[in-house]
């Protein structure tokens, strides 16, 4: 692709994304204060973008509505917090570099990053989509042809035959300044691929107008643009935004599509409408998990076909005829699709996503790994109640593993797994990786994170539990360990009547990081190990009852009545409860640290976008962490096994009143 494709591809991408990220979320916040909850709405006429786009798109993902996004967003907890007295200097500042960091951008297409940002104002859509066939001929044998001549040849014929296109939608509106800013912005692009040597061109289809950019020498994908009804279309590659209006115009009223096809040859001239991405079984299955699961019309959903893309991509390599049948052979065929949606909004729950993977049964392959059963909820009575998060999950093992090996062995070579796994382990620890912890094991999981000042890229100390069926062979298996390695690197010491063994330490780290200290337990019929004194003695105190519990905590049992509410009877193979205000208290307190500004400021010597940033953090005092704790509350997710697939779901409560 070409520098001045590249370009073209990158402005009509930005225009459109630029709605999409938290940034202008959080600029809508810190520039619209007091009216951001009075979103301005308008009826549209465009239909869903899934009714627009080819049924083999090959991912997806539409915004409904962005200026009610932008609006709910500055409802969120996040977005309160964002508009509190105390943060606005450092919102309002932050908007301020970044605006001059994207000025020499912003002069290049003639529009400021406030007039980019107030460009989306109704649905936003981006998909990647099959390309077309090649416009012209495939080039013939030639006899005087050379072997690397032929070589090039037969690239380049599967590189057009496995092109990728792209189709971005926005809606701005008719007649205000959103349409003019993106009127502004086609401009200025047309004016740059004119000079640089694109052919423009313009078709009617069916009263609407089609510009067309043709790169010189076919030189890179073509770009084409249309616009209807308050909607811009732009597609990169041929025939993707013309394939979208002809769509548009098999949704209209039979006596509008005739007189269509009456004006355009191009025009398909039955009354017959084709398929849609809204009419993919894979599609619809995924919908129907995901948008479904809510009351409300989700404002975000999404949806992928990995192995298509996977395939194309291997498609166009010359080593395609190898790579193919080790995929096939995994069965990555059997993931039909991936998507999800994402919900804001209710009293309790502010927010919800969820993701759905269809996979075709039988579950063999690569997908005989993916052995889930159902989990107990109740957190081992020695998880502390102020947990910055914990998580469980049960898993099969066993199975999972000897399907790993035949896997493993398959493509590497007979035995390969066991020497890679069951040898190295043996000869080293003296035990059996599948008969002494494998075959010992119950396999469910916890994990455990928490919060450990002061802030540090590793603060978030962690504890990861397996649960035992046989305690006395686990207490064995430990005991050969304990004999087989120097006394340094396993020291037992009895803390609260546990004997717990410290390992060797790592290497040496920054005096800016946390320390980490790892240990070994057998905790009644967990395996733990940990990565610090503090979160072991923690669990030791909780098990105890020196400190609570989290499940005796309040918070944990609300989520776990919501996230009930949400599984509608469905047994979750996997559950987590997070404490949001001690997950953001670690971002916050570094970008609140001096260590952290004066870090930009060393890389900004040769790096201006770092410069920027640590004069930001220099300039701005941000306030206590403790005074914004009540923006936040917690947040949990979910995981459940179904005969078509997996679907996952994660949510975030309101703080309490």
């Amino acid at each position: 692709m070409t520098s001045i494709t590249v370009r073209l591809a990158r402005y009509c991408s930005f225009a459109l994304v630029v709605g999409v990220v938290s940034l202008g979320q959080q600029v809508a916040v810190a520039q619209d204060r007091g009216t951001a909850g009075d979103a301005v709405t308008f009826e549209s006429d465009c239909p869903p973008a899934s009714r627009l786009l080819p049924s083999d798109t090959m991912a997806y993902l539409r915004i409904r509505n962005t200026t009610e996004m932008k609006a709910g967003f500055s409802r969120s907890t996040l977005g309160q917090m964002l508009e509190d007295p105390a943060m606005r200097p450092f919102v309002s500042d932050s908007y301020q570099t970044i605006s001059q960091l994207m000025e020499e951008f912003a002069s290049q297409i003639g529009l400021s990053l406030d007039e980019m940002l107030s460009i989306p104002q109704g649905q936003v859509a981006l998909a990647i989509v099959p390309g077309a066939s090649p416009e012209a001929a495939e080039a013939k044998p030639n006899e005087e042809e050379t072997d690397e001549q032929i070589a090039r040849r037969m690239q380049q014929q599967r590189r057009s035959q496995n092109s990728f296109g792209g189709v971005f939608i926005v809606e701005t509106g008719r007649q205000n300044d959103s349409a003019d800013s993106m009127e502004r912005l086609l401009t200025q692009i047309g004016e740059l691929a004119t000079r640089n040597q694109f052919v423009e061109s313009e078709e009617k289809l069916g009263g609407h107008s089609v510009t067309t950019w043709q790169p010189p020498r076919q030189r890179g994908p073509t770009v084409e643009w249309f616009y209807r009804d308050g909607v811009y279309v732009i597609g990169i590659g041929r025939e993707t935004a013309t394939d979208v209006l002809r769509r548009w115009q098999e949704t209209d009223p039979p006596e509008n599509r005739k007189e269509a096809a009456q004006q355009s040859k191009s025009a398909t001239s039955d009354l017959t409408t084709s398929e849609n991405l809204s009419s993919n079984a894979d599609f619809g299955a995924v919908m129907t998990r995901s948008v479904g699961a809510e009351a409300e019309t989700p404002q975000v959903t999404f949806f992928a076909n990995p192995y298509a893309i996977a395939k194309k991509i291997i498609s166009r390599s010359t080593s395609s005829f190898f790579i193919m049948p080790i995929v096939e052979e995994l069965g990555i065929e059997k993931i039909r699709g991936i998507g999800g949606s994402v919900f804001r909004g209710g009293d309790i729950v502010e927010g919800i996503m969820h993701l759905h993977v269809v996979i075709d049964p039988p579950r063999d392959g690569f997908f005989g790994v993916i052995r889930p059963e159902p989990v107990e909820p109740t957190p081992p009575n020695w998880a502390p109640a102020d947990s910055t998060s914990y998580l469980t999950s049960n898993w099969d093992v066993v199975t999972a593993a000897d399907n790993l090996a035949k896997i493993v062995n398959r493509f590497a070579g007979e035995g390969k797994f066991e020497e890679f796994t069951e040898d190295r382990i043996q000869a080293r620890l003296n035990v059996s990786l599948k008969d002494d912890l494998l075959a010992n094991l119950t396999g469910r999981y916890v994990g455990i994170r928490r919060y450990q000042a002061p802030a540090a890229w590793n603060s978030v100390a962690r504890v990861d539990a397996l649960q035992v069926r046989d305690v006395d062979k686990a207490k064995a298996m430990l005991d050969k360990i304990r004999d087989r390695l120097p006394a340094a690197d396993m020291k037992p010491e009895s803390i609260g009547g546990v004997q717990v063994y410290f390992l060797r330490p790592g290497r040496e780290l920054p005096d800016t990081l946390r320390r980490v200290e790892r240990s070994l337990m057998l905790l009644d019929d967990y395996l733990v190990l940990s990565d610090s004194r503090e979160i072991a003695e923690q669990i030791l105190r909780a098990r105890g009852g020196a400190q609570p519990r989290l499940a005796d905590d309040a918070d944990y049992a609300l989520m776990l009545s919501e996230l009930g509410a949400k599984l509608a009877g469905e047994q979750p193979f996997f559950l987590s409860f997070n404490r949001d205000a001690d997950s953001y208290r670690v971002l916050y307190e570094m970008a609140a640290s001096p260590k952290l500004a004066d870090a930009f400021g060393q890389r900004g010597e040769n790096n201006p976008v770092a410069g920027k940033f640590g004069d930001l953090l220099r300039r701005q005092k941000l306030p206590k962490f403790d005074d914004l704790r009540k923006y936040f509350n917690v947040s949990g997710s979910f995981a459940y096994d179904e005969s078509g697939g997996l679907h996952f779901g994660m949510m975030t409560l309101r703080p309490l009143e």
